[in-house]
């Protein structure tokens, strides 16, 4: 028998400034300082990059360690280059998944033919926590365009399946974590039931446009975060909009946070800022 989870809470997003950057945070916040295995979510834009002009955000380096970053890039083109050598731009639908694991410098911006042309960039970044057997594992990067994540249409709903499965069809997306990430694009009146582990931990965040997920009404910018009491989601289009749906399991340890860095303990913590200044985690070049 399926069983409807409950809405623990909903939650309607942070303004915040990250540098010059203004965005959007519902994770952390309050007491909510994570839904383990998520610490972190940011919802930058819809913002306009007016052609030849300085550039709506610039993420200069920085190292990580300890958890994995993912950006879903909705709209516009981003441009990520790291220690390990990966440099590759990634358009609207597409996603890029770095694993920082034991150490990583990156930075990420608009590309350069994006801030010639101009046009709008909306992207979400997540921060995902890795167990602490895997935190010391090497570095990974993984970057798919949006004709690379499969897309399957229901109801005049689409789901692209990034990472996980959806029924008989798996996501590019070889996540350390083993996170389900889906992105949905839904239409005025459209009805999807998922299925979803109850031992999972599961957020919802709408993007734009309305919808009502196990009967509760959600809208722009705000987060649904449930109960594990049930195996499955319903959700109701109201109008045309976006969702972003991720589940993973909870880690269940503690978690001790550094500015980029993410360990269980003030010494591991420590180290990592001492790796960082030695240059273990590479050289951004």
């Amino acid at each position: 028998m399926k069983n409807k989870r409950s809405v623990k809470r909903v939650i309607l997003a942070s303004d915040v400034m990250m540098g010059n950057v203004h965005l959007k945070q519902p994770l952390p916040i309050g007491e909510f300082n994570q839904i383990d295995p998520f610490l972190l979510f940011h919802h930058i834009g819809p913002k306009h990059q007016v052609a030849g002009e300085r550039s709506v955000m610039t993420i200069d380096g920085h190292p990580h360690r300890g958890f994995e970053t993912v950006t879903f890039i909705f709209d516009g083109e981003i441009h990520h280059k790291d220690s390990r050598g990966n440099n590759q731009r990634i358009s609207g639908g597409g996603v890029q998944w770095m694993t920082a694991a034991k150490g990583i410098v990156h930075n990420e911006r608009v590309s350069q033919e994006f801030l010639n042309k101009g046009g709008d960039l909306q992207i979400i970044q997540l921060w995902i926590n890795l167990p602490s057997e895997l935190k010391m594992n090497q570095p990974k990067y993984q970057g798919f365009q949006k004709d690379a994540i499969p897309e399957i249409i229901e109801d005049g709903i689409h789901i692209n399946v990034i990472s996980g499965n959806y029924i008989n069809t798996t996501g590019p997306i070889n996540s350390l974590s083993g996170i389900t990430a889906y992105t949905i694009y839904h239409e005025s009146k459209g009805t999807l039931e998922l299925h979803i582990p109850q031992d999972q931990n599961l957020i919802i965040y709408q993007l734009n446009g309305y919808s009502k997920v196990n009967g509760i009404n959600t809208g722009p910018n705000r987060m649904l975060a449930f109960e594990n009491d049930g195996d499955h989601i319903v959700i109701q289009a109201e109008e045309t909009g976006t969702i972003l749906l991720v589940a993973g399991s909870p880690i269940g340890e503690k978690v001790v946070s550094h500015g980029p860095f993410v360990m269980n303990s003030q010494t591991e913590i420590l180290q990592a800022m001492r790796d960082y200044q030695m240059g273990k985690m590479g050289i951004l070049i």
